[in-house]
C-alpha cells in the first residue's frame, strides 16, 4: 500500500490512502531497531517466531533485538564472524548483497549500518510480513517466488549472496579458514 499520500487538500492525487491509525515511520536509523506496531500489525509472527527473538512487541513498537535461527548470538556479532572470514566486507569490495531468507531483515539492517546495500528476498509468497516489516524498517526488500520467477536483477548485480535459511553454521567456523 501507498504510505507516502499527500496532505487532505491533495488527497485526490493519492491512489490509496494510508489505513487507520497508519503512523508515519520511524527514521533511520532508530528504524533498524523499531517501528510501530499499528503499520505492521502482524501479531501471529510475533506469536510464531518469538522463541527465536526475531522480534518483539513492547507497547506500541515492534522492536527488533537482533536475533534469528542463525543468530544466536545477535546480528552484529554473526556479521562480525563473517567479516573475519570474508575481508572484502570490510575494505569497501563488498558493496551490495542479497539476502534469502531474510526474516524480518535483521542481517539487511545491520549490513547497512556497515555500508553494504543489501535487498532482502522473501522466497515465499506467504512471506509478505516479513516484507513489510522490512521495508517499514527502511530496509530495501522484495517478494520473489525463486521457486518458479527469475529474480529482476541482471548478472553481477550483488557483490555477496547470503542464505539465511540456508543454516550454515558461521559462528562455528570462527578464524578456522583465515
Amino acid at each position: 500500500m501507498e504510505r507516502h499520500c499527500p496532505p487532505v487538500y491533495e488527497r485526490k492525487e493519492c491512489l490509496v490512502p494510508p489505513p487507520d491509525g497508519y503512523k508515519p515511520p520511524i527514521r533511520w536509523p532508530k528504524s533498524r531497531d523499531e517501528c510501530w506496531y499499528r503499520n505492521v500489525p502482524y501479531d501471529w509472527i510475533n506469536k510464531q517466531k518469538s522463541n527465536q527473538n526475531w522480534l518483539r512487541k513492547q507497547g506500541e513498537k515492534f522492536l527488533f533485538p537482533g536475533g534469528g535461527t542463525m543468530f544466536p548470538n545477535g546480528v552484529s556479532a554473526y556479521v562480525d564472524l563473517m567479516q573475519d572470514l570474508i575481508p572484502e566486507m570490510k575494505d569497501g569490495t563488498v558493496r551490495t548483497a542479497i539476502d534469502t531468507g531474510c526474516g524480518v531483515a535483521s542481517w539487511g539492517g545491520d549490513l547497512l549500518d556497515r555500508g553494504i546495500l543489501t535487498v532482502s528476498l522473501a522466497p515465499r509468497d506467504n512471506h509478505q510480513a516479513q516484507v513489510q516489516f522490512a521495508l517499514e524498517r527502511g530496509i530495501p526488500a522484495i517478494l520473489g517466488i525463486i521457486s518458479t520467477q527469475r529474480l529482476p536483477f541482471p548478472s553481477n548485480s550483488f557483490d555477496m549472496a547470503h542464505c539465511s535459511r540456508c543454516l550454515i553454521p558461521w559462528t562455528e567456523f570462527g578464524n578456522s579458514f583465515l
